[in-house]
């Protein structure tokens, strides 16, 4: 089972796309910024973790059978 709550690992990948002017190649006409998450979950805790109760996940009181 994973844990949505906690995050193993976070890559942000940044992009910059800049359109040139055909006349032109220093002057640019606009440019774009793009940003890319990933994440990779943690295992659950289980018994370690304070919002495993009676067996099973109850953060917010929800049951996350995710696995």
């Amino acid at each position: 089972m994973k844990c949505p709550y906690n995050r193993k690992t976070e890559t942000q990948l940044l992009t910059w796309n800049q359109k040139p002017s055909e006349d032109n190649e220093t002057v640019i006409l606009s440019g774009k910024q793009m940003t890319q998450y990933n994440f990779e979950l943690m295992d659950c805790c289980k018994e370690e973790c304070g919002a495993w109760q009676n067996g099973r996940c109850c953060y917010a009181s929800v049951n996350l059978n995710n696995n």
